[in-house]
This record gives C-alpha cells, structure tokens and sequence, in this order.
C-alpha cells in the first residue's frame, strides 16, 4: 500500500466459528496535492479487491474487502417441510456466512458498509436467524443508495459537513422496511453500521449489541465501541415476533433509536475493524490492533510514496490482512484452552464458559 492511500481496515466477524471482515483503506489530502492527483490518475477506474470496489475521490478513498469463516450450525430440531433451510442453507443471504450478514455500498456522498448478527436462538424454533440478519443488511443498502428518495435527513457533523449519510438513519430506515415487508416473520440481530464521507472524512457510526469496531490510528488503539448488553450474552438486538407467539413479555425489543451513535474524523493511515461478536468473543482488542501492525507493517508510513505499479501488492496485503484476521478468530475458537475474550466475560458474570 502507499502513503497515497492509508490503510483503513474493517473486519466485519460473526459469532462463534463465523468470521468475516470488511476491510477499508482511506486517503486524505495530508500528502501533496500532486500526489493526490497522480493517484486520481492511476485510479480512475474502480479496482476490486476481494470482489469490492476501490471508491476515489478528491478528498478520501475507501478499500473494502470482505471474508469470513460460516460458522457451522446445528439443531436438535427436525427437518420438516416448515424448516427446509436447515438443509439449504446456502440460499439464504449473498453468501453462507453463517448466521451473519454484511453490505457495502458506494453513494454519491460516500461510503456506507454494516454487519448484523443474527441470533441463534431462533433455531431452535425453525427459524434461521440469518433470514433476519440479511433482510435488514440488503435493506440497509437500499436505503443507503436511494437515501435522498426515502427523505432521510443527513448527519451534520461538528466541523459543519452535511454530506454524511446517518448511520443511524440507514439502520432506522432498514428495520422499518423489514417490518412493514412482512417478509421476516420471526428473528432477530445485532448491527453496526458505518457511514464514511468522501469529501470530509467524517465517519458516522450506529452500534446496536456487540457487533462493533476499532479506530487504529499509528498503530494504537483510539476508539473502540461500546457493547450493548442487557445481561451477559443478551445483547440489544432488533426483534420480530408474530402476534400470536407465547410469552412476548420474556423477548427484548430493542429499536433502532437504542444504537449508539458515534462519529470521528479520520486521518490519512487510519485503520477500522467493524466486526461482530464472532470475531470480539475469541480475540481480544490488543490482538487485533498487533494483527493489524504485523500485516501492514510494510505499508504504513510511506507518506511520500505513489503507488501507480504496485496494485497487485496493494490487493496482498488488503487480502492477506482479511484473511489473517478470519482465520485467527476461527482458530481460537476451536481452542479448548483459551481463555477468551468471552470466556472472560462469563466469568465476571458468575458463569463458566469455553470458546467464544
């Protein structure tokens, strides 16, 4: 990568064995202008990495790449004709990645990207919570697109920028739609979503749950988002439950004005993990941000260099850091004798538990 264009990193991770990242690089103008215009240069047609697209623009520029681990689901409850999907699991969402799902989407404005959780408990009952977690993700980039059309209004930031998608806003708009569709009858999820300006650098945030991310700036940890708990292992979580279901009054719903909102002004070589509790529940923090430090090692710091022939290496280290982070979140999964960063939590809350 170059000093032309920072490394700013996503992994977007889901729970237990599932794991996925969302990686982005972002640019400022810290660097000469000339420079900034060799770049536009060489850049002027999208680069796809990992199957997402590199967005430039005059002010910032955002990599995104996406991988993840499916976590391997079973249940106790028979396949019945109501309950197919437990064979079929492949159709549901742009990809298995287990129970979780993720969007990015390209805007005139920016950058909008997010991943939800689906909750597992809803197996049990025939349902497939990633039914839910990808209805309110492909919603979420509906929304983001077509933002002005459903008349949402956009953030304005402290500095007086007013061309940022509302994270919070996106995620509102994508439950909305999700209920009134009807098309999900019961689940339920966390989300994080992200709003990322081009011109300003502005990045809006919404966290719901434990789905979250870190802002790394010079290899150090600057932020990470708070978790949502109602108790330990019951994270906020948006909620559809049919009418006619037994016991309502024992199930959580928590609505999209619950999310915390957040935003920060990003600098040239700053770097984002947005993840789910997949990937937060088997590493910890300080693991991430040295995952993080190891793999672009080679790469942060060159404020002076361009870097017009060295693509290929650019797409390397952006897919080699996607793919370190999954399979380390996956590994210690598998591991019987960690101590996790969940099975740290348990404990704190009087519990014994293993894994993540």
């Amino acid at each position: 990568m170059s000093s032309s264009i920072s490394p700013f990193y996503r992994p977007g991770v889901f729970p237990a064995l599932s794991s996925r990242l969302l990686t982005t690089a972002s640019q400022s103008l810290r660097a000469a202008i000339q420079q900034q215009l060799i770049l536009k240069s060489f850049y002027s047609t999208p680069l796809r990495v990992t199957g997402l697209p590199l967005t430039t623009t005059k002010g910032f520029t955002y990599l995104i790449a996406a991988s993840w681990h499916p976590k391997k689901r079973r249940s106790s409850v028979p396949i019945t004709n109501n309950n197919l999907w437990l064979k079929e699991r492949m159709k549901v969402g742009k990809v298995d990645a287990g129970e979780d799902a993720f969007f990015y989407v390209g805007t005139h404005e920016g950058v909008a990207l997010g991943v939800a959780d689906g909750v597992g408990g809803w197996t049990q009952m025939g349902i497939d919570p990633a039914t839910f977690s990808w209805a309110l993700m492909d919603n979420a980039a509906s929304i983001a697109k077509e933002f002005s059309s459903f008349k949402l209004p956009l953030f304005h930031a402290p500095n007086g920028c007013n061309d940022i998608l509302d994270a919070k806003q996106i995620l509102n708009g994508a439950f909305d739609k999700l209920i009134k569709s009807g098309k999900v009858k019961a689940g339920s999820s966390t989300a994080c979503i992200l709003s990322l300006s081009k011109t300003s650098g502005i990045l809006n945030a919404a966290t719901l749950g434990d789905s979250a991310y870190l802002l790394i700036r010079n290899g150090q940890l600057l932020y990470e988002s708070p978790s949502q708990q109602h108790f330990f292992n019951c994270p906020y979580q948006l909620t559809v439950i049919p009418e006619d279901f037994p016991n309502q009054k024992l199930y959580f719903k928590d609505r999209p004005s619950d999310a915390y909102q957040a935003n920060h002004q990003l600098q040239d070589g700053d770097v984002i993990l947005l993840a789910t509790d997949g990937f937060f529940d088997n590493v910890f923090t300080e693991e991430a941000v040295s995952i993080v430090n190891h793999e672009l090692r080679d790469v942060i710091g060159r404020d002076r260099k361009v870097w017009d022939n060295d693509i290929e290496e650019l797409r390397s280290h952006v897919r080699k850091l996607s793919r370190t982070l999954t399979n380390t979140a996956r590994r210690c999964s598998m591991d019987p004798k960690r101590v996790s960063p969940f099975a740290q939590s348990a404990r704190k809350s009087g519990e014994s538990r293993i894994g993540g």
